[in-house]
């Protein structure tokens, strides 16, 4: 993530100055492929985190549940801080200026959904929904894409947005942070 973050960074310094405009291609193959690693990435773990929560035993009866600290402190692993800073720099790269990068239509709308498909797949996953601060980033990284890059295209089909207006979700993303951009 690091990585993307610091070509973000170098890409931006690329695109004010009209020396570099030979540099564009070679920012434009390291954006697609780190784009590509932080979709495979997040799928990966939220495939896993799926996986883990479909195979957590029910708690029964009464009582307090007994934890063993060191199983809890090397088995688990919280990916939801890396969530949040993977859906950060999602955010850096969409305030980009990428028609300069990206010249075609197609190209640009592919390495936005690129970037939006993980987000998409975070969403997809209720323990992810019920998290106020990673559901407020990538409804950031969803919400930059439309006003920045006309991706309200791929928006509004979407089966798994539906589920999240009901009054609940909607009530809590507008107390949270009314000032999304």
């Amino acid at each position: 993530m690091s990585g993307l973050s610091a070509e973000a960074d170098a890409v931006h310094n690329d695109l004010e100055s009209p020396d570099e405009q030979d540099v564009i291609a070679h920012h434009k193959q390291l954006l697609e492929i780190y784009g590509f690693l932080l979709q495979w990435t997040i799928a990966a773990v939220e495939t896993k985190a799926a996986e883990k929560s479909s195979a957590a035993p029910v708690a029964r009866g009464r009582g307090k549940p007994k934890k063993s600290a060191a199983k809890d402190k090397d088995g688990a692993w919280d990916s939801s801080t890396q969530l949040q800073s993977a859906l950060d720099i999602m955010c850096k790269v969409l305030k980009l200026k990428l028609s300069k990068i990206f010249m075609t239509t197609s190209e640009r709308d592919t390495f936005i959904g690129l970037l939006t498909r993980p987000v998409y797949m975070i969403l997809e996953s209720e323990q992810r929904v019920k998290e106020t601060s990673i559901r407020m980033h990538a409804f950031k990284v969803l919400c930059m894409a439309v006003k920045h890059h006309g991706h309200g295209y791929g928006l509004f089909p979407r089966p798994q947005l539906l589920s999240l207006t009901d009054a609940s979700s909607c009530a809590n993303f507008h107390r949270a942070e009314p000032d999304i951009l």
